[in-house]
């Protein structure tokens, strides 16, 4: 009998699961208040070596999401656009496309200036956003990419 494979959502807890339990804790609380603000877009979540990324947009291209939301062992972080307009100064990072504020609670997305910048970074996407419907998770794991890579170290 064939195996099934996992869901999206069963997929993204697994992903979540190797964080310390308050990092998961945050990113969990953090996610559907994501969803909430981007209804209708795709949500597509990368396992990487050193952290878990799960962007929102209305393609399924990551280069081309809205915001994302990145995991890693010490810290979560939301990414928005470098243009995104920043009047607290809230916004590190010197990437060439986006910018970071680090999240201490998932309650920031809701008031004051973090869910200021959330609500000018889904503004600047304007009507390339769904705006309705059910969000839509792609998994873009990097770990198939990491094992090829591996296996073509090895047998070098």
């Amino acid at each position: 009998m064939p195996t099934r494979e996992p869901t999206a959502s069963a997929q993204l807890t697994k992903f979540l699961s190797r964080f310390p339990t308050d990092v998961t804790t945050l990113a969990k609380r953090c996610l559907p208040k994501l969803r909430k603000a981007l209804p209708g877009c795709h949500q597509l979540v990368y396992d990487y070596a050193a952290s878990l990324v799960v962007s929102f947009g209305a393609s399924d291209r990551g280069h081309e999401a809205t915001v994302a939301l990145a995991v890693m062992k010490d810290r979560v972080l939301l990414y928005v656009g470098k243009d995104t307009p920043d009047p607290e100064g809230l916004l590190g990072g010197s990437g060439g496309k986006v910018r970071s504020v680090h999240l201490e609670s998932a309650a920031q997305l809701d008031r004051g200036p973090v869910h200021e910048l959330l609500a000018a970074a889904i503004a600047r996407a304007g009507s390339a956003l769904p705006g309705e419907g059910k969000t839509r998770t792609i998994v873009k794991s990097d770990a198939e990419k990491r094992s090829t890579r591996k296996a073509k170290k090895r047998s070098s």
